[in-house]
């Protein structure tokens, strides 16, 4: 095994990236309040780190631990608007859940509708009786986003998965969300919701 001149670049970036957050620590001290500029400093510091890491964690570590964020009701809201105020994205399986999101604000070019399962297999799934015409259609329409998702520049921002609890559609693309993560270079985070209805 050897390390890349880019993973070089990363670790040493990183560290880098670490002594800089030292130094807010430092200036916030001794009361730790991450208050305006620091706050922004950090967390921006954070992701950046984050951003460098995750593609040496995935090499190196061989670790398909998938992680699920889960809120309580009453911040799920407040945790998915703040990571798609940033240039985060977001895979969501209806445009029903794209009008929920419109509505408090979020940006709808941050929000990636599937109509489904993100995989065309999976629609025989979850309709058996599905024309072999209509599976065609439906075969292309999920290349498409698939080859949206690859061409996208994923360095310095996050594909996040909000996957809803008892949504057939979304439980399919769960499961084979590695899949995802290998075709755009890095791990899908993923928020689980409750219910659309309750957001």
């Amino acid at each position: 095994m050897k390390l890349t001149k880019k993973d070089i670049k990363a670790i040493l970036s990183s560290i880098d990236i670490l002594l800089d957050i030292k130094t807010y620590i430092r200036k916030i001290s001794p009361l730790y309040e991450l208050t305006d500029p620091y706050d922004k400093k950090i967390i921006k510091s954070l992701h950046t780190l984050q951003n460098e890491l995750d593609p040496l964690f995935t090499t190196y570590l061989h670790n398909k631990e998938i992680s699920i964020s889960e809120f309580s009701e009453d911040n799920q809201k407040e945790r998915i608007i703040d990571v798609l105020s940033e240039d985060n994205m977001a895979l969501i399986s209806s445009n029903s859940a794209k009008n929920i999101l419109k509505d408090q604000g979020i940006d709808p070019r941050k929000l990636i509708v599937t109509g489904g399962p993100l995989f065309y297999e999976d629609y025989r799934k979850v309709n058996p009786n599905i024309p072999d015409h209509a599976l065609k259609g439906i075969k292309k329409k999920c290349k498409g986003i698939m080859d949206s998702l690859e061409g996208r520049d994923w360095k310095n921002k996050d594909l996040y998965f909000i996957y809803e609890e008892e949504n057939v559609a979304d439980t399919y693309t769960f499961e084979k969300i590695d899949r995802l993560s290998d075709l755009i270079g890095k791990n899908i985070k993923i928020i689980k919701i409750s219910s659309w209805d309750d957001f």
